[in-house]
Formats: C-alpha cells, structure tokens, sequence
C-alpha cells in the first residue's frame, strides 16, 4: 500500500508468532520458518521507523531465531523488497497481442518426446500466479510413459483421436486444504484455473503445443480418476493438459472471437 497504517494488523501477528513457535517445534527449520521471519522482521521494522516499536514481538522474534541453531541471516523471501516502475516496465515490454494470438488448441502433435525440463520450466513460470493471499493451492501431476497417459486419458472423454500422441499429459489441481470460509467454497476453481492458463501460456512461451481437456465428469469418474493416480481427496481437478512439439506444418481449427464490444461492459 501506498501509506501502510503502523501497527496495522496485531492481532494477526500474534497469532502468526504462535502458528510458527508452534510449526519449528513439530517440522523444524524449513523455508516456511525462514520466509515467515523475514516477513516478521519486515512488519517491525516498519513500525520502528515509524516510532512504533514493538518490544513484545521482537523478544519473540530473536527467541524463534535463537531456538534454531542453523538460523542464517541470507536475506531470503517474505518482507518486502523495492522496485521501480522503470524496472517493472523494462521486464514486461513484450507485445503479446502476437503471443495471444499464435496459441492454438493442438491436436496434432509430432512423434517427439518433450525433456522434463521444459515442464519443470512452465510450472516455475506459472508459480508466479496470483492466488487468494497467496496461498498457492495448485499442484500439477505429469504423466510421461504410455500406460500412465492411456490410463488418464481414459477418464476424459474428449481427447479421443489425438490424446495418444502427447508426449506429456498434465493434471492441474487445486487443494481444498487451504480454504477454510464458507465463503472460499470457490476459490479453487478461480486460483487453479488462473494457475492452469499461466502454465499453458508458459508451454506456449517455450515452443510446445497444449490442448486443455475439461474435466467436467460425475463424481464417480472424479473418484476413479483419484484412486487410480493417487491424487488426494482435498485435490479438486482443475483439467487435463496435453503436451507436445509441434509438427513443423498441422491445421488448426478458425475459432472466431466476440468482438470486444460484447465483452466489454462500461458503466
């Protein structure tokens, strides 16, 4: 924010102090504890500059660090860092209207198998994906070998004719785990499918051809698909991702879109 309140939010971080004494004790030290502390630190030394200080949580922040004896003072994630408008503009001058406009539903993929790394690429990519605070929901299961893919793609009925030649098929998931309100019933719907079309445009950027595979099935299909790949329960199925190269020539169906006059709404 542009003017953050100074000793905005106590509560909530007596709270956090409490969740994370209580998290290093069961799990230990991991990157949670160390993001968690710097975000920590970041919150005090906000206020201190801002003649609020906080004595109470920072005794409790140096008895965490002094509780773990591998404690480090990299700098690490959580907190803030600046940026400027200049390097934020430097990074994002890309014309993706061309990008947009080149990606295409494939259904014809070449006989080539796609290296993991690629895959581990994207899903770096799409991690960047904004999710209700920020919480990261998402996980993608990757299907390599012929039996695992034909066995997936028997679940969902829309792949027929062209399925069997993806080199890789993704299932993109959101875990219901991290919602907990009544009022979250649907947020892992809007944070996987925003996760699953960052992943798909991040395949695109790197020269791969994707089908997204709707995964509109009874809950009997959801269950069998479940049991059969050992995706947990709380994971709900966001869709089915086919992956391949591109032959060097294929056809591509003209899907026209609406005009922006339709979609655009301005009050």
């Amino acid at each position: 924010m542009k003017e953050p309140r100074v000793g905005f939010g106590r509560e909530t971080i007596q709270r956090l102090l409490s969740n994370l004494s209580a998290y290093q004790q069961k799990y230990g030290f991991d990157e949670t504890v160390q993001i968690t502390l710097n975000a920590l630190l970041a919150y005090y030394s906000f206020n201190l500059e801002h003649g609020f200080k906080d004595e109470h949580l920072y005794e409790s922040i140096l008895k965490l660090k002094e509780a773990i004896p591998i404690y480090s003072n990299s700098t690490g994630e959580g907190g803030i860092f600046k940026v400027t408008k200049k390097s934020i503009l430097e990074d994002a001058h890309i014309d993706l209207r061309g990008f947009f406009q080149s990606r295409y539903s494939i259904r014809h993929f070449a006989p080539v198998e796609v290296n993991m790394c690629l895959i581990e690429q994207a899903v770096a990519m799409a991690q960047k994906t904004p999710s209700v605070c920020n919480r990261q929901s998402s996980k993608v299961y990757v299907f390599s070998s012929d039996e695992d893919k034909q066995k997936v793609l028997s679940y969902q009925s829309g792949n027929r004719g062209f399925g069997d030649q993806a080199s890789k098929v993704l299932i993109v998931v959101s875990d219901l785990e991290n919602f907990t309100l009544i009022g979250e019933r649907n947020q892992c719907w809007i944070d996987g499918g925003m996760y699953a079309m960052s992943l798909v445009y991040a395949l695109h950027s790197l020269g791969l051809g994707t089908c997204c595979l709707n995964w509109s099935v009874e809950r009997s299909v959801d269950k069998a698909l479940k049991k059969a790949t050992n995706i947990k329960d709380s994971e709900s199925i966001i869709m089915m991702i086919a992956v391949g190269h591109l032959p060097e020539e294929l056809r591509v169906t003209q899907s026209p879109r609406k005009p922006v006059q339709e979609v655009l709404v301005i009050k």
